[in-house]
């Protein structure tokens, strides 16, 4: 019996539609079961606008439910930064956030009630400590809020931090 152009391509169309719906049900089952897991393959990144440089990625710790990284002053001018807020228009990893920093690298943040002051091109590491950092991938836009030697005004900036959350 003599097939058909049509009837050879349906059957060609069927086989291997199958075929694909079975991979596809086999990788969102392994997804499903957390063997394959997406996040890890996602880069670590910490960054802010023009003005903040973040110089590498977080270090996230889920033993002091905080986040440490470096920064450096590209604003031209001083700045005394001043404390961290909620960026309320986001959902992120980071209720009730608080803020430590110190200038220079290596140093040992701690507590800044009147703030710290960077000056130009000055490095320094701030901590970020949050309600609770759960283990596996972090994410959070952070607002830091600094006040501006050359105009007087208090100005903010928010930065995204991403990362896997160690121990």
């Amino acid at each position: 019996m003599k097939q058909s152009k049509a009837q050879a391509a349906m059957e060609f169309m069927m086989t291997y539609g199958w075929a694909l719906l079975v991979i596809v049900g086999a990788i969102a089952a392994l997804t499903f079961l957390g063997i394959l897991d997406f996040n890890k393959f996602l880069p670590d990144t910490c960054s802010f606008p023009q003005g903040f440089e973040c110089l590498e990625s977080a270090v996230i710790s889920h033993s002091t439910n905080s986040l440490d990284f470096a920064v450096k002053n590209d604003y031209g001018f001083r700045i005394n930064l001043t404390g961290v807020s909620e960026d309320t228009s986001s959902s992120d990893d980071c209720n009730s956030p608080g803020i430590q920093a110190c200038t220079g690298l290596g140093c040992s943040p701690a507590a800044i009630p009147n703030g710290i002051v960077f000056d130009v091109d000055q490095k320094g590491v701030i901590r970020i400590t949050c309600a609770s950092i759960p283990y596996g991938r972090f994410k959070a836009n952070v607002v830091l809020n600094f006040y501006s030697f050359q105009s007087g005004l208090t100005h903010h900036t928010t930065g995204q931090i991403r990362g896997q959350v160690t121990s």
